[in-house]
């Protein structure tokens, strides 16, 4: 009988397990030992004690059982005991056929039974450890969760985080996950957004008895993001917990370009109240905290209706739209009416308020004053050049002409495209490929650059589509070096080198 009292508590505490855990790996060292020893563990067993005077310590024996066998019938010594021997052992009354469980001392087994003993254990503890890890990690997953940045990894851009699992599970906090608005210094305590988690890294074992090899997941992976819109969603739902569990506020929809401006779309269960001013809160200080949460990134809160005219009005915000009017509702195409003076405020630096409010709505949206609206083919006219857009040749392809006069129907900056980015129907590519694009809601080349190749897969593209949008690139380049002309960034007429009016639409340039 051994006294394992210290050990097990010491387990219990390290590892955070439970003394059923513990007793089960204990067993495991024992009968491994055992089995290193004798060649079989089948008759081996492995009991825990207590003793009535002190029922705090806790003992551990390990048994042979044994079948008591006639001498002449005795021939394995590891699972039989002769007649003669039993009887020294256990008395008379011991019968042939009888089974007797007898004690041994660990500290007779071979130096190398116990040391595999020692390492079986430790395998068996770290993958209980490993599985309680994932499992609690997991648990965590799309929440917000604390964590301090501890270190730089191998490309000194991402950042991995202590989450609470110990410097052997150390979340990944990558640049991707990063907004441009925000410093990080090694020893911040951040909030996250647990964007995934798996198994860790993959390591194979050998069974030195089989010869067979074994892949496993060790620990867990964990990856962080505050540059996803999610991030504000859970920011959101902290701050206005009390709010959305009585139903004043229902989050129905969020845009964001990161480091830049973040759209919230909100509606309410309840009819008497404002679900704007309950998500901003008084004087602005509910939307405030998040504001600095997110190192001053501006935050349109907007009011959420079924109606898309209704929505989309509200989604320009904080520009006043005069009138929606819907163009063509199959393919989503509305043009928001406003003021002259705010065109720009409803488009936003670079098309970014526009192109958020596109995202909040899932609308295409137009922005244009009354002259320019004046100005269009009618209404039934504007809806059959948008329709253009999926319209089909004899071949049942999309034609690239048509693609780029719709592009040109919608105006650069109406669709999102800043004057210095090259719109995507404009570099050669396949049409179809062009309307896959704009599908996802791609409709520049920069746009397309702004994605990394994994999240370019997500978003349905396949590996051969993004190397055609980058070869296009390429092209466009080559032809460009022996072409001394240039585009014009408001109707993109073709103008001569050196021209400082356009010759088609009369803009001026200025050359740095």
């Amino acid at each position: 009988m051994i006294d394992l009292t210290n050990d097990i508590r010491e387990m219990m505490d390290q590892k955070d397990m439970s003394l059923k855990e513990v007793k089960s790996i204990i067993t495991d060292m024992l009968k491994s030992a055992y089995k290193r020893k004798f060649g079989t563990d089948e008759n081996a067993e492995v009991k825990f004690y207590t003793k009535k005077k002190d029922s705090s310590r806790i003992y551990v024996d390990i048994l042979a059982k044994k079948t008591v066998v006639d001498e002449e019938d005795y021939f394995n010594e590891v699972t039989e005991i002769p007649y003669d021997d039993a009887v020294i052992l256990a008395g008379d009354e011991v019968e042939v056929g009888d089974s007797l469980e007898i004690p041994l001392n660990p500290k007779t087994f071979e130096y190398s039974a116990v040391q595999s003993a020692k390492q079986r254990g430790q395998q068996v503890s770290k993958e209980m450890t490993d599985d309680k890890t994932f499992i609690k990690a997991k648990s965590m997953e799309f929440t917000l969760i604390k964590g301090e940045l501890k270190k730089l990894g191998k490309n000194n851009t991402d950042w991995l985080v202590d989450v609470g699992f110990g410097e052997e599970n150390l979340a990944v906090f990558p640049l991707r996950g990063q907004s441009p608005r925000e410093t990080y210094e090694m020893g911040d305590t951040l909030r996250f957004f647990v964007e995934k988690v798996d198994r860790g890294d993959e390591i194979v074992t050998k069974d030195n008895k089989t010869g067979k090899t074994k892949k496993k997941k060790r620990g867990v992976k964990i990856s962080l993001s505050r540059s996803c819109k999610e991030f504000v969603k859970c920011l959101l739902e902290a701050q206005l917990r009390e709010e959305i569990d009585n139903g004043s506020v229902v989050i129905k929809a969020i845009a964001r370009q990161v480091g830049v401006r973040t759209k919230v779309a909100v509606d309410t269960k309840k009819s008497d109240t404002d679900p704007v001013g309950a998500t901003v809160g008084k004087a602005g200080c509910k939307i405030q905290t998040i504001t600095n949460e997110i190192a001053g990134e501006k935050i349109d809160v907007v009011r959420y209706n079924d109606d898309p005219i209704v929505l989309i009005a509200n989604a320009l915000t904080p520009a006043q739209v005069q009138r929606v009017v819907e163009i063509d509702p199959v393919s989503k195409y509305a043009v928001a009416i406003v003021d002259d003076k705010d065109q720009g405020l409803a488009i936003g630096q670079g098309g970014v308020n526009v192109k958020l409010a596109k995202t909040l709505c899932d609308w295409v949206i137009d922005v244009k004053t009354k002259t320019q609206f004046n100005e269009m083919d009618q209404t039934q006219l504007i809806h059959e050049t948008v329709g253009s857009l999926f319209k089909e040749n004899e071949d049942g392809e999309v034609s690239v002409e048509e693609e780029k006069e719709e592009a040109r129907a919608l105006t650069n900056e109406e669709i999102g495209i800043a004057p210095d980015e090259t719109p995507i129907t404009d570099v050669g590519l396949d049409s179809r490929l062009v309307k896959k694009l704009h599908d996802t809601d791609i409709w520049s080349i920069e746009e397309f650059f702004d994605y990394t190749e994994e999240e370019l897969l997500e978003r349905g593209l396949t590996e051969e589509e993004i190397d055609a949008v980058k070869g296009s690139v390429e092209i466009v380049t080559e032809e460009e070096e022996g072409d001394d002309s240039f585009e014009c960034p408001i109707c993109h007429a073709i103008v001569p080198a050196g021209s400082t009016t356009c010759p088609n639409c009369g803009a001026e340039f200025e050359f740095e």
